[in-house]
């Protein structure tokens, strides 16, 4: 019982229609977090930087949703936000919750990306020559663990302003390898 009431204060389950999230309610996802909001709607052609008025709208139901959270978060409810995100693009509020310096945005259900070039970042990691060392490593597979990625559209990478969110990201993304298991 002490473990669920653990994990019940600092999990929230949340629910946006048909998938599930879990957040970690120890983190503050709206502090200092603002994301470069990429349109990618089908009508355009090619992806581009979203009106600030897409870009206003998703902040502000973002802000709204950690709100709901940080409220109904507790006793292992889950915390249902399907009236919060009706309307809204899925892909960008699901960006958002991993906090992506990039987040897609469409306005209907397809995107101009087909046949895009894309700028890959993945966080990962490998087990160092040193390690190796170790016997209770030595039979682990050594290759790269990617633990995140996102993409941006190459054209919208000629702004270094909007690449400066990349190292931020990858700033405030920290592993404590003392915690996992081998």
């Amino acid at each position: 019982m002490i473990q669920r009431a653990f994990l019940s204060e600092i999990v929230a389950v949340v629910q946006l229609f048909d998938d599930v999230i879990l957040l970690d309610t120890r983190h503050d996802p709206v502090g200092g977090y603002s994301p470069v909001f990429v349109d990618c709607s089908a009508s355009l052609g090619a992806p581009k930087l979203a009106d600030s008025s897409v870009c206003k709208t998703y902040s502000e139901a973002f802000r709204d949703m950690v709100r709901i959270i940080r409220e109904e978060t507790g006793d292992g409810r889950v915390v249902v936000l399907d009236s919060v995100c009706e309307g809204l693009c899925l892909t960008t509020i699901f960006g958002m919750f991993l906090q992506y310096p990039y987040v897609y945005y469409t306005n209907d259900s397809s995107n101009c990306l087909a046949g895009v070039d894309l700028f890959l970042v993945e966080l990962g990691s490998t087990v160092s020559d040193y390690a190796k060392e170790f016997d209770d490593v030595t039979n682990c597979d050594i290759s790269a663990q990617v633990f995140t990625s996102f993409s941006v559209p190459v054209a919208l990478c000629s702004d270094e302003d909007q690449l400066r969110k990349i190292p931020f990201y990858l700033r405030h993304r920290t592993v404590n390898l003392n915690s996992v298991a081998m």
